[in-house]
């Protein structure tokens, strides 16, 4: 199956934002990679030469400012990992306790690089501690470069999960699957925002698999589009990935509601192996998204469950208003249903101790989403026009 390319978009003029050309037929959700073909050390010098005039911005906060040297501490292998406009990624070891890390090194005299951009992320992953977040563990600078030392995630992108099904004859992930990653990446995003961060690129190269393990856990990760952000005051700047964004994004006008619009997005990708918002081109896909209708079509949906369908159209409603939070998505009967046997379903479910026993039985289920959304479900396995006039209590589209 052919790769499209999206970039990821730091623009506030809309009117610009029409450069990448797109697939127009049916898409993997691929975008801008890291990953090169051909990863040479020569390739990063040609890219990043010493400037002598280059100070020192005093990125490193005082946790780290008695670390000068990266390779001092770690000893750094020469494969790259991952490279792009900025920099590189390769794979780290500490020296003295042996633990193996990863290091993005950011060029500093990169045209588009943004120190403050830097200085700003390193600041708001000081302050985030969660299992399911990508751990910052030292940051060094030089004349060069910026060095950020993180957890090394081994399994990959949920990306690269993405089109390995699409192009094999499963052609998606599972229903128990794409609850568990979404389970963990709606753990990661309701921990952000109970702590008034925003991530505003969530999307599946940003999500990591800590191992190559099938039942891996995942990483939210790369926060530089991330922003602290408190109730009452909207964000106007368009940023994201254009597949991903909420409507209120490109309406100048969104708060963290718009980080559960792309988890939708995930989800609906995740069951069918393609985004539900699509075009030719950048723009026909961001008239896509504001209109907010997608379908449901019979030859893929057909077998996916009633429920797996309502948490998406309660995630893709077009008024942020009605869209569900993230606490609400996490304890949505899809969600439960798939982690009642997991161990770390039990704090998502702890608070519904009440509610009814669950078989793999269809009725049984239909019921159990009934009760718990406290109002009918009516999805069908016809082609369904979800979005713009559906509302949380009542699923006909």
């Amino acid at each position: 199956m052919a790769l499209k390319v999206h970039n990821r978009i730091q623009q506030t003029n809309s009117d610009s934002m029409v450069d990448a050309q797109l697939n127009p037929s049916k898409p993997n959700p691929t975008a801008s990679k890291l990953v090169s073909s051909s990863p040479s050390d020569e390739r990063e010098t040609s890219q990043c030469k010493p400037d002598e005039n280059t100070p020192r911005t005093d990125i490193c906060t005082d946790a780290y400012s008695g670390l000068s040297d990266v390779e001092c501490k770690y000893h750094i292998e020469s494969n790259v990992l991952g490279e792009g406009h900025h920099g590189t990624v390769r794979k780290c070891t500490n020296r003295s306790t042996g633990k193996r890390h990863a290091v993005k090194s950011i060029c500093k005299s990169a045209p588009s690089v943004n120190i403050k951009g830097i200085q700003r992320e390193v600041t708001l992953l000081e302050s985030i501690n969660h299992e399911r977040i990508l751990q910052l563990d030292d940051v060094f600078e030089d004349s060069q470069y910026v060095h950020l030392v993180t957890e090394l995630c081994a399994g990959g992108e949920l990306f690269d999960k993405i089109v390995e099904k699409s192009s094999s004859t499963v052609g998606c992930f599972s229903e128990a699957e794409a609850a568990r990653i979404l389970h963990q990446l709606l753990d990661a995003v309701c921990y952000l925002h109970q702590n008034n961060v925003v991530h505003r690129d969530i999307k599946p190269e940003n999500i990591m698999f800590e191992t190559c393990d099938e039942d891996s856990n995942i990483k939210l990760i790369d926060f530089g589009l991330a922003r602290k952000h408190t109730s009452g005051t909207p964000m106007s700047t368009i940023v994201g990935t254009p597949y991903y964004l909420a409507p209120e994004v490109l309406n100048k006008k969104y708060d963290k509601a718009c980080d559960l619009w792309s988890c939708g997005v995930i989800a609906y990708i995740l069951l069918c192996g393609y985004p539900p918002f699509n075009g030719a081109n950048n723009k026909e896909v961001y008239d896509s998204v504001q209109r907010g209708i997608y379908y449901f079509p019979p030859d893929e949906w057909r077998n996916v469950s009633h429920a797996a369908k309502d948490f998406i159209a309660r995630l893709l409603q077009t008024d942020p208003r009605r869209r569900m939070t993230a606490d609400q998505a996490l304890n949505h009967p899809w969600i439960v249903h798939h982690h009642l046997d997991r161990i770390s379903a039990v704090k998502t479910i702890k608070h519904h101790e009440s509610l009814p026993v669950v078989s793999n039985d269809d009725d049984s289920y239909a019921s159990f989403v009934e009760v718990v959304l406290d109002g009918a479900v009516s999805l069908h396995n016809e082609s369904i026009v979800c979005g713009i006039n559906c509302t949380p209590t009542s699923m006909h589209c």
